[in-house]
C-alpha cells in the first residue's frame, strides 16, 4: 500500500532508493472511519497527512455556523499548515467524508528528513508550493465562476465530491442544498 505515497514523493522529485526507503519508514499508516475526525477544533497540530485512499472535509465552526474551507482527496497531503511550525492549537476539523486510509508523519519527522536529505527539502516546498496554488486557484474560482462552474470545477479534482454530504458541499459552494440538487441534475 505504501507503493501510492512512494509514487507520490517520485512524482516531485527524482529520489534514490535509499532515501526513499529511510523515509517511508517514518511514516504511520491510519484508518479514519467515515465521520471521525484526525483532528479536531483545540488540538495541537503535529501531522501532516498523506491521504491515502478516500478524503476530508475541512471546516471551521464560529457561532455554531460550520464554514467549509477544503476538501482533500486522494494523493494530497495536508495539515493545518498555519499551526503546525508552532505547534498551536488548531481552530479547525479535519473530518474523514468516507472511511480514509492516511498516511501520518511527524512534523518533528518531516524536519529532521528536510535537515538529512536536501532532495526531502525540496519535495516540501514543491507540494507546499503546488498546495498554495490549489488555495489561490480556489479563491479565483470562488469570485470568478458560478455555482455550476464551482462544482464542475471540484469533479475535474475528484469523483469522490459525488460522495460528498449535500449540505458540507453546498456550504462549500456557497449555494443551498436545493439549488445544488438542480445543479447536480442538470449534469446528468
Amino acid at each position: 500500500m505504501i507503493d501510492k505515497l512512494s509514487n507520490y514523493i517520485k512524482s516531485y522529485v527524482d529520489i534514490q532508493e535509499e532515501e526513499l526507503a529511510i523515509i517511508l519508514s517514518c511514516f504511520e499508516k491510519r484508518e479514519i472511519s467515515k465521520d471521525k475526525f484526525a483532528l479536531k477544533r483545540g488540538q495541537v497540530v503535529t501531522d501532516y497527512y498523506f491521504i491515502y485512499s478516500g478524503g476530508f472535509i475541512i471546516y471551521d465552526v464560529d457561532d455554531d455556523i460550520q464554514s467549509t474551507r477544503y476538501f482533500a482527496f486522494e494523493n494530497e497531503f495536508i495539515t493545518d499548515i498555519s499551526k503546525i511550525k508552532s505547534r498551536q492549537r488548531t481552530a479547525s476539523y479535519i473530518r474523514a467524508i468516507e472511511d480514509t486510509v492516511v498516511y501520518t508523519i511527524t512534523h518533528q519527522k518531516m524536519e529532521t528528513l528536510y535537515n538529512r536529505f536536501h532532495i526531502w527539502e525540496k519535495f516540501g516546498r514543491l507540494i507546499w508550493e503546488n498546495s498554495f496554488m490549489s488555495v489561490l486557484r480556489a479563491i479565483h474560482d470562488f469570485q470568478s465562476l458560478n455555482a455550476k462552474e464551482r462544482y464542475l470545477a471540484l469533479l475535474k479534482r475528484s469523483d469522490l465530491i459525488q460522495r460528498v454530504p449535500l449540505k458540507d458541499l453546498s456550504l462549500f459552494l456557497g449555494i443551498t442544498p436545493s439549488s445544488l440538487s438542480r445543479i447536480r441534475k442538470e449534469i446528468i
